[in-house]
């Protein structure tokens, strides 16, 4: 039990970020994931083993748990649930794929090896959990040893039922920070596998060196492809063919996507709509102005800011708010007006301002009993006896015999500011942050009786009792309505997509394009709501055009065209021929200019060539891409061909990025470093496995592991 109250203390340190690694697959029993009978369909598709969907949404529905434990919430946002399914994805695929790398390999994780890294208790994973040292606020074994323990000797039977569920929980949530320390583990094994197989050599460590350290002073002549207008050239298909084949590789895409050009209408409120609700928060104004029951009428405006009976900081208030604070002329209503950051129409009234602490050190005894003569009698003593004689009885004492915590604890304003807080819970919260150091005061609730002293206080501050009316504007129903019809009619009429690209801006739509839709996307132009919308563009055929579908916060009216379906594999020459045709242009030119070039045999000879322009470049080097500010372009043909180049000699044409250069080495010079034949072999090796790491290693495995995402269809 102790255990338990040690960890319950750092709820707060138990947010975790949503992007670590998954729970349960999590536990590593991939076997469970890939049963055999299950009569479903599927979401997807890894090294050609099936996930049922049934299966996947077990998975998002524990590690959805997992993260409201750490978080002490029970829901999260649409966002955040994407974002889970996302990683949840993300992880069984990670541990999919490496997890059949290692068995072909015989790479596991210890006892011994997870043991070592719960002693040393420096990773992540450790770091944010629960289970800390109260003083250094680290990461301590012997606090998880200790719960461990406390958690197999538990006997549900004796403990209350709340700490049975919440020991079930904390235990989960142990095991879900055990199974991602083992496939992070399992991760690491392998990338170091691959990593620790880039080894070097000492000829080719001097070869690298000697291409660092030596460098040139070059003359050259470039003649610019720039220089040949286009109309001199000719590109046929078959030359765009050919660029294509050479890099097609470059250009396969694991995944179907697809190419929609969609209209969507945010409905906005009419200047009706505006008119109304600005009379509605006028009458709502003018009551405020007089009414004793101030947090009824809040809530019978509904506002968007919740009224608490306990003063907060002006920092809690909505900004407009805290703005107009100093315009406040005592109680009376500030408003009537609007607020263009958050499009509302607003009325506040401060019905008390006063200083108190920001923050406050207390501690406290609780007296409850059935008999409440029993309990105020029993409280009265408690009382006497703290303030009739300040050394007759120590608090800490006291609370020890009636069986209340002694430690105190600091409450900071920041803590519940926000909250609608009325009743006891705003008469406790007065009563302790009007208390003075070193006060103690009886407090008599509805549920018992409470006697607190007060230990210490910090930064007084401004606080405010405020009523405030914030009710952003919204549309009515005749106005959605009027939008739909609207939107309905144009659809009716252009019924095709060349259609609705001709007349859509006459009819006051904006179309948008989007090239590259995955079916890993949650949104369509970043509207939420849209999933609908998402299944229909991969069901639809290229040219269809849909129906119109309600999405957003329902203020969102959609309608999708499908333009173009680029299938899995390799992309059509056809949709890559303006990425290549620049190319294609520029080979043509190099030719043209190759022809000309045929009988230059000196470099004065090169600068009368057509178009031509020379310069001179310094401190060249085989190491990296010369720069030619002439082109402009960066020329690693250059740095190439003046490696083997000797001085004074004329260098045959060259064809760069842009253009054909002629060179002479003006001289060539070695650096000033001394070479260390050690030192430059670790410097190659930690070049070659600089871009080795898990992303590429999991984007090779990924490609090879045939991957298929179908989530769009269920989620």
């Amino acid at each position: 039990m102790a255990t338990l109250q040690s960890i319950r203390k750092h709820g707060a340190a138990l947010v975790i970020v949503i992007g670590i690694a998954l729970f349960a697959f999590i536990a590593g029993d991939a076997a469970k994931v890939f049963q055999p009978g299950m009569n479903s369909q599927n979401v997807g598709e890894i090294n050609g083993k099936k996930i049922e969907v049934q299966q996947f949404q077990q998975l998002v529905e524990e590690y959805t748990q997992a993260i409201n434990f750490v978080r002490g919430t029970n829901s999260l946002t649409e966002a955040e649930n994407a974002q889970i399914k996302d990683e949840v994805w993300n992880t069984l695929v990670t541990n999919t794929l490496i997890g059949t790398e290692a068995d072909k390999l015989g790479l596991t994780v210890t006892t011994a090896e997870l043991q070592a890294v719960i002693d040393a208790g420096t990773d992540p994973l450790l770091a944010q959990s629960a289970f800390r040292n109260q003083s250094t606020g680290l990461f301590d074994r012997d606090v998880l040893m200790k719960f461990l323990a406390e958690y197999a000797a538990m006997d549900p039977e004796i403990m209350p039922a709340e700490y049975v569920e919440y020991y079930h929980q904390l235990y989960n949530y142990w095991k879900f920070i055990e199974n991602n320390l083992i496939s992070s583990l399992l991760m690491q094994k392998y990338e170091a596998l691959v990593v620790e197989s880039q080894f070097s050599n000492p000829v080719a460590a001097e070869y690298n060196f000697n291409a660092r350290n030596n460098h040139a002073e070059v003359k050259y002549t470039v003649v610019p492809f720039s220089s040949v207008p286009d109309s001199l050239v000719k590109v046929s298909n078959s030359d765009i063919k050919r660029l294509y084949d050479a890099k097609k590789e470059l250009y396969k895409q694991p995944a179907e996507t697809r190419v929609i050009k969609y209209i969507d209408v945010a409905v906005k409120p009419s200047q009706a709509d505006r008119d109304e609700l600005l009379a509605e928060v006028n009458e709502y104004a003018s009551q405020l102005a007089t009414t004793d029951e101030v947090a009824a009428l809040v809530r019978l405006a509904n506002s968007e800011v919740a009224y608490s009976a306990v003063p907060v900081t002006a920092n809690a208030l909505p900004e407009d708010v805290a703005t107009r604070l100093d315009s406040v002329n005592g109680s009376e209503v500030y408003g009537p007006y609007y607020n263009a950051a958050d499009d509302s129409y607003n009325a506040f009234r401060i019905l008390n301002k006063v200083q108190q602490p920001d923050s406050v050190q207390y501690r406290q005894i609780s007296v409850i009993d059935n008999d409440a003569t029993l309990a105020a009698e029993r409280a009265d003593s408690i009382y006497r006896a703290l303030t009739a004689r300040r050394d007759a009885a120590k608090f800490a004492d006291l609370a020890e015999k009636y069986g209340q915590p002694t430690e105190a604890a600091w409450l900071s304003t920041a803590n519940f500011e926000g909250a609608a807080i009325e009743g006891d819970n705003a008469t406790y919260l007065n009563t302790l942050f009007s208390m003075k150091k070193g006060e103690t005061r009886q407090l008599n609730l509805g549920g018992g009786h409470l006697i607190i002293e007060v230990l210490d206080t910090k930064n007084p501050v401004e606080k405010y009792e405020a009523a405030v009316i914030k009710r952003p504007a919204y549309f009515s129903n005749e106005t959605y309505a009027e939008a739909y019809n609207q939107l309905s009619a144009f659809v009716a009429s252009n019924q095709t997509l060349e259609d609705i690209e001709a007349n859509a801006e006459e009819a006051g739509f904006r179309l948008y394009p989007i090239a590259e839709l995955n079916n890993a996307a949650h949104t369509i132009g970043g509207v939420q709501g849209t999933r609908e919308a998402l299944r229909w563009a991969f069901g639809a055929e290229k040219g269809e055009v849909s129906q119109i579908f309600e999405a957003g916060d329902n203020d969102h009216l959609m309608v999708i065209a499908v333009a173009d379906i680029h299938k899995a594999g390799y992309r059509p020459v056809a949709d890559m021929a303006d990425m290549f045709r620049h190319q294609a242009l520029n080979d043509k030119k190099a030719e043209k200019i190759l022809a000309e070039a045929k009988k230059v045999t000196t470099m004065d000879e090169a600068t009368a060539l057509s178009g031509a322009k020379n310069d001179v470049l310094r401190r060249v080097s085989f190491s990296s891409p010369a720069y030619v500010s002439k082109t402009p372009a960066n020329e690693p043909a250059i740095s190439g061909a003046v490696a083997s180049l000797e001085e004074g000699v004329l260098s045959a044409p060259i064809k760069g990025n842009g253009g054909i250069y002629f060179l002479e080495v003006v001289k060539k010079e070695a650096g000033n470093a001394t070479f260390d034949a050690a030192a430059e072999q670790k410097t190659l090796e930690t070049t070659a496995t600089r871009n080795i790491n898990s992303n590429t290693i999991l984007n090779e495995l990924y490609r090879k592991g045939e991957v298929k995402d179908n989530r769009y269809l269920f989620f």
